[in-house]
């Protein structure tokens, strides 16, 4: 039976949670999800701060000081990063300061180093100074109760940097999906393997590695089976325990198509088994056990599409994101797009912003078992049903594939 792609994603993602949350030291937190919103302690800076190397002064003092009328000062102290001032600063009188040091009291200017000059202990002031620049305030960059990383945030290397900012050994974040992956064909064999006539080596598993890494999950390479049901079986039963599980091959109407068989024999009640979507129409999907189960087509570019717009989006959810689907956009063909289906059809393409819109590129292979194209690709072109020639200048529906 075939359903609509929303219809089937969402059978999926109304049949499975995230993961349980669990404290992870930061090292290893990198590309991880949130599990708790993170809140200052606070505020950052802590205290006023020198933003450079220079002079702390009073601003009144200096406000006429150019470098043919310097303003001469005696310097009184020296702040160091990491050190705090010993003297508070009253009339005629300077301290030198470093960046990042406290402001000292009394001061309410930094007068950068360039704009000075010393002899002994005298320092002449070459040029006025806002009393707005060159200090950061207490809490300019947050304030104490702010809340700094939302729930579901992926951390990058920003977030990272802020949670040591705040002390943040060991975030809660959400365990990783386990994904086991298996390829199904007796045509299949392993990539370290020798070719003979009729045989071709595992692609599918080692690109959808990938693709469950981009995701956000840990995936678990089962490696590669012939067309036998029983075996298929046997080596899903004797898998590590999974969230989710994803063959490839077996997933169509023929002769050695086995996994609508193996669903049979593992007593799994399919959703679904073909979706209406060009390439990848042939998705089997079933909830295993406390697992989810989805056999996709063994052609590496239609499972690529399958997993990118179906499976993709519940991986995520399971992994804790908070947002699960790609961001979709506009844009302009660069060029002419041949074909039409009456079927809603994905096209890898390589899109880019021009000078006044979003551009995107038809690549030139596209048939299911070609992965050329998904080397160069960073989007999907969406085709609606019926759909004529597309000529160079029209507008199409884009699902990014980079965030």
């Amino acid at each position: 039976m075939a359903i609509e792609l929303e219809t089937a994603r969402q059978h999926l993602l109304d049949s499975v949670q995230c993961c349980d949350p669990e404290r992870c030291k930061l090292v290893n937190c990198w590309d991880r999800i949130l599990a708790e919103d993170i809140v200052a302690d606070s505020d950052y800076p802590p205290f006023d701060r020198s933003l450079l190397d220079g002079y702390a002064v009073i601003s009144m003092e200096v406000e006429r000081a150019t470098p043919k009328q310097p303003v001469v000062l005696e310097q009184i102290d020296y702040i160091p990063a990491g050190s705090i001032g010993r003297h508070a600063i009253t009339q005629g009188q300077a301290v030198r300061i470093m960046t990042g040091a406290p402001i000292p009291a009394g001061a309410s200017g930094i007068v950068r180093l360039e704009d000075t000059k010393c002899a002994g202990t005298q320092v002449a002031i070459l040029a006025a100074v806002n009393p707005a620049k060159n200090i950061s305030r207490r809490g300019d960059d947050f304030a104490q109760g702010e809340v700094l990383l939302r729930r579901g945030k992926r951390l990058n290397a920003g977030a990272m940097g802020l949670l040591a900012m705040f002390g943040q050994a060991e975030p809660l974040v959400y365990r990783r999906p386990r994904v086991g992956i298996l390829s199904t064909g007796s045509e299949i064999i392993g990539i370290a393997q020798a070719l003979a006539p009729g045989k071709i080596r595992n692609s599918n598993n080692f690109m959808l590695q990938a693709q469950v890494f981009e995701a956000g999950g840990e995936p678990i390479l089962l490696g590669e089976i012939k067309d036998d049901t029983k075996l298929i079986c046997d080596v899903l039963q004797a898998a590590p325990a999974c969230d989710l599980y994803i063959t490839t091959g077996g997933a169509s109407v023929g002769d050695y198509d086995l996994m609508g068989q193996v669903f049979d024999r593992l007593g799994i009640k399919a959703m679904f088994n073909r979706v209406t979507m060009k390439p990848g129409m042939q998705v089997l999907a079933g909830i295993w056990g406390h697992s989810l189960l989805v056999g996709l087509s063994g052609n590496p570019a239609a499972a690529s599409v399958s997993f990118e717009v179906l499976v993709q989006p519940v991986l995520r959810k399971i992994a804790g994101h908070d947002k699960l689907l790609r961001p979709m956009i506009k844009a302009v063909l660069k060029t002419d797009l041949r074909g039409t289906s009456t079927t809603r059809r994905f096209v890898w393409g390589r899109c880019n912003q021009g000078l006044s819109s979003w551009e995107a590129t038809p690549l030139a292979y596209q048939r299911g078992g070609i992965l050329k194209s998904l080397v160069s690709a960073n989007a999907l072109i969406v085709i609606a049903p019926g759909t004529p020639k597309l000529l160079a200048g029209s507008e199409v529906d884009v699902m990014l594939l980079r965030e």
